[in-house]
């Protein structure tokens, strides 16, 4: 199919400004079609597809002028020389691509921040801000092609060294470079991933986790009304999940409506999307707040930062020696659950663990059986 771009002027409406509105047109075995510049000059000083010196910004307009005008042209050769037959559909789609024929990681990953919003949490999307704000710290200015062996040596020298990160910290740096490496192979942006090449080290992760005892004393410590109001709202929703294997982020969104006949929580997980039934237990009864309306939020959830911050506070003031975040309260969870004799497959379960590497294969248990399990809790 024969393809060609020129730039013209849109000869069916002037602004007030006495301006015309610049566009690209494609045509395309004879047919036409438009596409909008957001360049505005007035007609005399416009010819043969660029802005005349008349216009006191002609440079910066004509910049933009050829860079819609480079970019049609390159969508135009990468069809030909893959033999792909180009249609006004083919070329929409490229041609709204921001990031087409763009090289910068630091794009990419704001594109991509954008593409999975809604299909992300928003930690884990901030997680994609803060990672490639720390890796402007150490280079403001990042293309694909600067991305090699000698650049992830000297950005995990730099992560050591400057930042301090301790290794887990910086093999999850290194993931996340890696995760958007595979998102550019896929979308075509580059050919390989220098990580192919790149063996990544294991993460130990955070395994601490409190004991009954430990559980006994936070218990005692709420309940007696010791802390501070907020420092005590926090330890409430985190006891809750020590109790019921909860997400941060699901305590955060949890309802009223996801509490059946105040026996057991019915939700869909946040991270997995995995539907989970959890018996409550008498411990976790005992710290749901009075309900409003069905649609309210159970807990008054701070923000992560502040929630990890006061938890830090509050195994002070219990004397509990232990480095514990708030996901330490799954761990809790499922180590005690085990102690007490709780079936792996229902620890699973109550968990929403899916990935096969992470848990064993478990069997569907009705909620009665779940139940059963779980008042060796209450024992």
């Amino acid at each position: 199919m024969n393809a060609t771009v020129k730039i013209v002027l849109k000869p069916d409406y002037t602004r007030q400004d006495g301006t015309k509105h610049i566009r690209l047109r494609l045509t395309i075995n004879r047919k036409v079609k438009y596409y909008p510049t957001n360049i505005y000059v007035i007609p005399k000083q416009f010819s043969s597809g660029h802005v005349l010196r008349r216009d006191p910004e002609y440079i910066n307009k004509n910049l933009l002028i050829d860079k819609s005008t480079n970019k049609a042209n390159k969508i135009i050769f990468e069809f030909r020389i893959n033999d792909i037959p180009i249609t006004f559909e083919n070329f929409d789609r490229d041609f709204s691509n921001k990031m087409y024929g763009s090289k910068s990681f630091y794009d990419f990953v704001d594109t991509l921040r954008i593409e999975l919003k809604g299909k992300l949490t928003q930690g884990s999307l901030k997680g994609y801000l803060d990672q490639s704000n720390k890796m402007k710290s150490f280079r403001t200015v990042l293309l694909f092609r600067d991305i090699d062996r000698r650049f992830i040596d000297q950005y995990e020298l730099y992560l050591i060294k400057v930042k301090e990160n301790n290794k887990n910290t910086i093999i999850k740096s290194m993931k996340f470079i890696k995760s958007v490496l595979n998102k550019a192979v896929l979308g075509g942006m580059i050919k390989e991933n220098v990580f192919d090449k790149i063996p990544l080290g294991r993460t130990d992760g955070n395994r601490e986790f409190l004991t009954i005892n430990e559980l006994n004393s936070l218990e005692e410590l709420y309940f007696k009304n010791k802390l501070k109001q907020n420092k005590n709202n926090v330890l409430r929703y985190f006891l809750f999940c020590c109790y019921t294997g909860l997400r941060y982020s699901d305590v955060l969104n949890l309802r009223f409506s996801d509490i059946q006949e105040n026996k057991y929580i019915s939700v869909k997980m946040v991270k997995t999307k995995e539907k989970v039934t959890i018996p409550l237990i008498e411990k976790a009864k005992e710290l749901v707040p009075k309900q409003c309306f069905k649609m309210q939020k159970v807990f008054k959830v701070l923000t992560d930062q502040p929630t990890n911050r006061y938890l830090k506070d509050i195994m002070k003031v219990a004397k509990i020696n232990k480095s514990i975040s708030f996901h330490c309260s799954r761990h809790t969870y499922a180590t005690v659950s085990k102690t007490l004799g709780i079936e792996y497959d229902v620890i699973s379960k109550i968990l929403g663990h899916t990935d096969i590497k992470t848990t064993k294969v478990y069997t569907r248990y009705e909620v009665s059986h779940l139940e059963k399990e779980m008042e060796k809790w209450n024992k």
